[in-house]
């Protein structure tokens, strides 16, 4: 039997990770516990999310070939990404500085992909039509707005990663299946987790999930509504701990036939992994 094919459309930047002990001061030079460089973003940290859960994925991205894009491309492929690049002559990569704290509290510096004006190319519409699932992150809006337009009238799951309010994302609510919010999301609209939640479903999307950090998720599809508890465990690294639980919602929608409540629980437990195990990709291992 065929995996799903599951297709993410978004932001890749190249994280520069350093650990540290302790909130580093300002001003002077400080001695991390260690340093790594992968790809991040919120739709490349997703698509390797599931790829190790479906086998493979498909990144729609701008990644372009400066020293920054060819690193980050390596980790992708390395990962079961497969990479459609949508890079003009002028895109650079960006690069984001990220610390995390051994309390697992991470803090990121980065710049988006949320002006790009790049455009689908043939390659990435021959991979949006054999696409089970499209999640998209709100960045790169032209070609986003293009995907889902290319696929409003087909029978392919279209997910977006809320994590912030994105001007372009909220006017495509209504094309949506799934509305993948957070706490950040809500404040953003000046209202609370479950009038998020309410707000996503007003603006015409079929589903909408709203994650609160460790505290409860709450979901709610066109027949139910529920809510429920990631594991309770120590926090090492929670950097792209959201992009994981959407990458496990996508896979889990599709191999569990769109159960929403079902596939929100995978996604927590996905995560409760994640935050576990420092590092980028060594928590990987332990989803098999």
């Amino acid at each position: 039997m065929t995996s799903p094919h599951a297709v993410f459309l978004g932001l890749t930047a190249l994280d520069v990770v350093q650990r540290v002990d302790a909130r580093p001061p300002w001003g002077v030079k400080s001695v991390v516990e260690s340093t790594e460089m992968a790809a991040g973003g919120p739709a490349a940290n997703a698509a390797i999310t599931a790829a190790a859960l479906l086998g493979r994925t498909t990144l729609i991205t701008a990644l372009g070939s400066s020293v920054a894009a060819r690193t980050a491309r390596a980790d992708l492929e390395e990962h079961g990404v497969s990479i459609v690049d949508l890079a003009d002559a002028g895109w650079r990569l960006p690069v984001s500085t990220c610390v995390v704290q051994s309390d697992g509290t991470r803090t990121v510096f980065s710049t988006s992909a949320l002006r790009s004006r790049v455009q689908l190319n043939p390659a990435a519409r021959t991979a949006l039509s054999r696409a089970d699932a499209l999640l998209v992150d709100g960045h790169h809006p032209v070609a986003a707005g293009m995907a889902l337009g290319q696929l409003a009238d087909s029978d392919c799951l279209t997910v977006l990663d809320a994590g912030s309010v994105k001007p372009a994302a909220e006017s495509w609510l209504s094309w949506l299946d799934v509305v993948a919010g957070s706490a950040d999301y809500a404040a953003g609209l000046g209202v609370d987790l479950g009038s998020a939640v309410q707000h996503v479903l007003d603006e015409g999307a079929t589903a909408a999930v709203m994650t609160d950090g460790a505290g409860a998720v709450l979901w709610a599809s066109p027949t139910e509504r529920g809510r429920v508890l990631p594991p309770q465990v120590g926090a090492v690294d929670t950097l792209g701990a959201g992009d994981a639980f959407h990458g496990a919602l996508v896979a889990s929608l599709l191999l569990d036939g769109g159960d929403l409540g079902r596939s929100v629980a995978e996604a927590c437990r996905v995560v409760g992994i994640r935050v576990q195990h420092a590092g980028a990709r060594s928590w990987l291992n332990h989803l098999r």
